[in-house]
């Protein structure tokens, strides 16, 4: 894996770390050596090299197979109308409020406008919006006939004085541990914003 090339930064991990190439480990023939313990320590260093090249192709290949299955091919025409997939209980930045996990996965339909790459459009999202335009193909759903889920963003991604939360005074304090870390939290108490809909905030 460290010495191995890779597209997304365009050398291997070992470069990237410290600078330079990684070493070459050149493969044993048959009566390099004079010594037998050392000519078995290379063979089996070979064949240990061997079994774990073919392991990972297979690993690598069953993860390729797998993630196919789930893989549909999709494209879209400028003028297109598609739904928007948003995640507001995952994106903290679209969160609006406790129960968010209730909230629409879709919005839309919104017209395609531009074919950005080979995956990404660009859409037209209301002149109010406060995200960027351009979305992977993933997240996108032709729209079939005149049905419209949602024709709005989520009120934290439009730019309006009601999706601003301002800080009216904190409640309490606590200490969580995520990931190993120690974070300290704040329950904030939002100004114009009954008490139920106060959140913790590092």
């Amino acid at each position: 894996y460290n010495t191995t090339f890779h597209a997304s930064t365009g050398t291997t991990p070992f470069e990237v770390v410290y600078g330079r190439s990684p070493p070459v480990i050149t493969n044993y023939l048959p009566g390099e050596v004079k010594v037998e313990a050392v000519q078995r320590d290379l063979a089996d260093r070979d064949e240990c090299l061997r079994q774990l090249k073919h392991h990972l192709s297979r690993a690598s290949d069953r993860m390729k197979t797998q993630a196919d299955r789930h893989r549909k091919e999709r494209s879209f025409e400028v003028g297109d109308l598609v739904f928007l997939k948003l995640r507001p209980h995952v994106q903290q930045s679209v969160a609006a409020r406790i129960c968010s996990k209730l909230s629409p996965r879709y919005f839309g339909p919104f017209k395609v406008i531009e074919r950005v790459g080979v995956v990404a459009y660009r859409l037209e999202l209301p002149h109010t919006s406060r995200i960027h335009p351009v979305f992977h193909v993933s997240l996108l759903k032709k729209a079939v006939g005149d049905a419209v889920v949602n024709a709005t963003l989520p009120a934290s991604l439009e730019a309006n004085e009601d999706s601003v939360w301002e800080p009216e005074t904190a409640l309490e304090q606590r200490t969580v541990v995520q990931h190993g870390i120690s974070i300290s939290q704040v329950l904030i108490h939002w100004k114009n914003k009954p008490i139920e809909e106060a959140t913790w905030e590092d």
